[in-house]
């Protein structure tokens, strides 16, 4: 007779930088458990990193659930899966009474204030903690999962690598180097630098005879233009014109990413990409992206988003490039 091949739930964050972050677990519980069928439930907006994740089975897409019927339901769908093991990376503390109530018999994460009890295993949130990268690594670590490996990957579709060359084509880049990207959007206003910095930031580069590449979605068309207004010199302007996958392809091709508190700035860091970070609102240390290659500057304490210069920041993309790229001046 045919062994019972395990089940594991694995509860994921919403955002892109998150799942960055969670897929170093997906292979750490790959390889702890290379029979088992893999589930993940990820946010709208980071579930596309996981359509190509070798080290899942099946994708659930997170819909907030509205009120006491959708929190129903969503508990109804995990009793349905019967599951063995639940993997919590979400930072909600409702997750693990979902699992809870939802009969799993062995559930992992982080110790919240109301109902960490609930957890088969657990540890302690630690503020000093990268919030992403260390808390997933301990967790996945309690499953008994070996997480030497526990470098950055994604899986972009290979229909990027062709599609992007014409939008780049199309956009006026003739191949020119070194090739600097500007992601200018954030998930909040506190995040955001000030455009006419950016725009000071592209102008000096262009004169330095360097190429500069406007990214972001669709929703961030508004900044891009901003910027634009403010320069006198005429970037790449790719703000709003690229899926998520060709995002990912465009800046695995940069020189540098300029980019605040946001998830493309994860997305360079795994694809090695190296990446001036700018922090103000939030700790570099917890949020920042993981990796040697980066320079982030942090006026999260106490000064925030406008303390941070455009010298500052041309400064520190000259050294990367110098460092990097043995582009020194």
């Amino acid at each position: 007779m045919e062994a019972k091949r395990e089940r594991i739930f694995v509860f994921a964050r919403t955002g892109i930088g998150d799942i960055v972050y969670t897929i170093p677990a997906l292979r750490a519980l790959r390889r702890r458990f290379p029979n088992a069928h893999i589930t993940i439930e990820a946010g709208e907006r980071g579930h596309s990193l996981l359509r190509y994740c070798p080290y899942v089975d099946e994708v659930w897409v997170r819909i907030r659930p509205r009120g006491l019927r959708g929190k129903l339901r969503s508990i109804w769908n995990l009793y349905k899966g019967k599951f063995d093991r639940a993997v919590i990376l979400d930072r909600s503390d409702e997750k693990t009474l979902h699992t809870f109530l939802a009969r799993i018999p062995e559930r992992y994460g982080v110790r919240k204030k109301l109902f960490g009890r609930l957890l088969t295993a657990s540890v302690e949130w630690d503020p000093n903690a990268h919030d992403m990268n260390d808390h997933f690594r301990r967790v996945v670590e309690l499953v008994g999962c070996d997480t030497s490996d526990w470098r950055l990957e994604l899986f972009p579709d290979p229909k990027a690598y062709q599609s992007l060359p014409e939008k780049l084509a199309q956009a006026g880049w003739r191949g020119e180097r070194p090739l600097i990207g500007i992601n200018p959007g954030a998930s909040s206003p506190e995040r955001l630098w000030l455009p006419e910095r950016y725009a000071q930031v592209a102008d000096v580069l262009q004169a330095e005879g360097m190429r500069v590449v406007l990214l972001g979605s669709a929703g961030e068309i508004g900044l891009a233009e901003a910027i634009l207004r403010a320069m006198h010199s005429e970037p790449l302007v790719l703000t709003g014109k690229l899926t998520l996958d060709e995002l990912i392809v465009a800046i695995s091709g940069l020189d540098v990413l300029i980019s605040g508190d946001t998830g493309p700035a994860h997305l360079a860091a795994a694809v090695g990409t190296p990446v001036v970070g700018l922090y103000g609102a939030t700790s570099a240390r917890r949020y920042g992206p993981v990796g040697e290659r980066h320079i982030v500057i942090d006026k999260s304490a106490p000064q925030g988003m406008t303390a941070i210069t455009a010298d500052e920041v041309l400064r520190s993309v000259h050294k990367l490039l110098c460092t990097h790229y043995q582009r020194c001046e």
